[in-house]
């Protein structure tokens, strides 16, 4: 078994913690695990992205060759866009919609493309994939913070080998006390955005 698991985001989003959530479940699995960052100007809204490789043999590079993604997360529009060429024909993506001006975006040096363009991209592109509102879900639920949460559980949902309840232990393990209930919530939100947005794709 291999599987290739692709984050991409903006500084600020909780890129890592979401990729270590991972990275955790599939080593108590015991799986080999492969991982690492590829990160801009993380604290000024530049692109952080995260490779992650499972595999049962041995990992030479963490990082995922092109077209090679089995699992493409974008946490942020224009940062899954900028990765798109990295998922492979059979992969799946899962896409936040929010857009959050990068520090290009903000030097005036790169621009979003119409929301029209976007969906038809997306739509020809003929891989599988989903779009939920997980931002405005965690917003919903008090913080923006908890959008990569909200993707973790709305992730569960796209591949058999991610088992919602053992990804949910280690979430709650690895969570500060103080959030891991609102972290815990925010994961079953996204579940339940996942489910919803898979039903409406029939």
């Amino acid at each position: 078994m291999n599987l290739n698991i692709l984050i991409a985001g903006v500084g600020g989003q909780g890129n890592l913690f979401a990729s270590s959530i991972l990275a955790r479940y599939f080593a108590n699995n015991g799986y080999r695990v492969g991982a690492v960052e590829t990160i801009g100007a993380a604290q000024r809204g530049g692109s952080v992205v995260s490779h992650l490789r499972i595999s049962e043999s041995d990992i030479y590079s963490p990082l995922i060759p092109l077209g090679k993604v089995d699992l493409l997360v974008g946490l942020e529009t224009l940062e899954m866009l900028r990765n798109f060429r990295m998922l492979a024909t059979d992969g799946s993506y899962l896409l936040n919609d929010y857009k959050e001006p990068t520090v290009l975006c903000n030097m005036e040096l790169d621009s979003y493309p119409p929301d029209e363009s976007i969906t038809a991209a997306l739509q020809h592109s003929g891989r599988k994939g989903y779009v939920i509102a997980a931002t405005q879900c965690a917003r919903q639920m008090g913080s923006s913070l908890l959008t990569n949460v909200v993707m973790l559980g709305a992730l569960c949902q796209l591949s058999p080998l991610l088992d919602d309840q053992g990804v949910r232990q280690v979430l709650g393990d690895r969570s500060p006390s103080k959030v891991r209930q609102q972290n815990l919530q925010a994961f079953e939100a996204g579940r339940s955005l996942a489910l919803e947005a898979m039903r409406q794709s029939w």
